[in-house]
């Protein structure tokens, strides 16, 4: 009779399938547990990522109204800064704000302001920004004209 060489599970190394089939259950069940920690990591890292671009998108169209209300108010006449002053809601472009414009006098009526425009979006995930433009009474200089 032939002997057979034992495990040390105390099972002989040429068991039938019958014996061995619990280990397929267990690898099976090991494997869909390693699965699922793979698959809820990286779902994190979407929600993540996905909240990260929300937040810069809105950043990037703070940033573009910022740029193009401090030109609109460079643009204007120096006599006419004061006009512009209080609060408005512009709700006809992508990111819904209020603008806010004060204008000081920097020295004293010598011909300086400070314009302080603060814009703030209407999202509540969004922060409100401020940005001072500082005018001088007369002429418009350009480095070329002299």
């Amino acid at each position: 009779m032939k002997s057979q060489i034992r495990m040390k599970s105390g099972r002989p190394k040429n068991a039938p399938m019958s014996l061995r089939r619990g280990f397929a259950v267990i690898e099976i069940m090991v494997s869909m547990v390693v699965m699922s920690i793979g698959l809820l990591g990286v779902a994190g890292m979407t929600v993540a990522a996905s909240r990260r671009a929300t937040v810069l998108s809105v950043q990037s169209k703070r940033d573009g109204i910022m740029l193009q209300e401090m030109n609109r108010l460079a643009a204007l006449p120096y006599d006419t800064l004061a006009s512009r002053v209080g609060c408005t809601t512009v709700a006809s472009t992508t990111l819904p704000y209020n603008r806010c414009i004060t204008v000081t006098d920097i020295t004293g009526g010598s011909g300086y302001k400070r314009v302080q425009l603060v814009v703030f979006p209407t999202a509540a995930y969004a922060r409100a920004d401020t940005v001072y433009l500082n005018r001088a009474r007369g002429a418009v200089q350009t480095p070329l004209a002299q």
